[in-house]
């Protein structure tokens, strides 16, 4: 199961799943499709390995896991906060197979873990990231895991309403 927070890794991600023998669930966050943001240089081809996350942004303060369209919320909020604090921003680009280790390594580094997806806190991936990282991490955090989601509550179809619910 992959989903992609840039041009370059959709195009990579959809290589390595026409070339693999396996089925892959590939997730398109539709507001990215004519994203600038997530616009980027598409080597000839050029492949992305399943399982592997991709740091998006060095910090030292906090670890901030993230996939999709809020890999960009992220980046941004990091950006306009540089001055006072060092976030990490890693883009697991691949929920399954995931990542673990450049994870993992990260917390370790941070001793805080904040999760950040698209999806209802209540019940979504997010969840099962929280809960991987507090019960296998623990010992190195120095607070509970965090996670930044949706609201719980349906999304609407009309752009306005979808908007406002992101």
């Amino acid at each position: 199961i992959v989903c992609p927070s840039f041009a370059d890794d959709a195009a990579g991600l959809l290589r390595t799943s026409m070339r693999s023998k396996g089925f892959t669930l590939f997730l398109e966050p539709k507001a990215l499709y004519n994203s600038v943001e997530a616009a980027a240089v598409v080597p000839e081809d050029f492949e992305v390995p399943f399982g592997k996350a991709r740091i998006r942004r060095e910090g030292a303060d906090l670890s901030i896991i993230t996939y999709g369209n809020t890999t960009h919320f992220c980046l941004n909020a990091a950006e306009r906060l540089e001055k006072e604090k060092g976030w990490k921003v890693i883009d697991i680009r691949s929920l399954i197979p995931l990542d673990k280790e450049t994870i993992f390594e990260s917390v370790k580094k941070t001793s805080k873990a904040l999760v950040v997806h698209e999806d209802k806190v209540f019940s979504g991936f997010g969840a099962e990231l929280a809960a991987m990282i507090g019960g296998e991490m623990f010992r190195y955090l120095d607070g509970p895991v965090q996670r930044v989601g949706s609201t719980f509550t349906p999304v609407g179809f009309n752009p306005i309403l979808e908007k406002e619910i992101l």
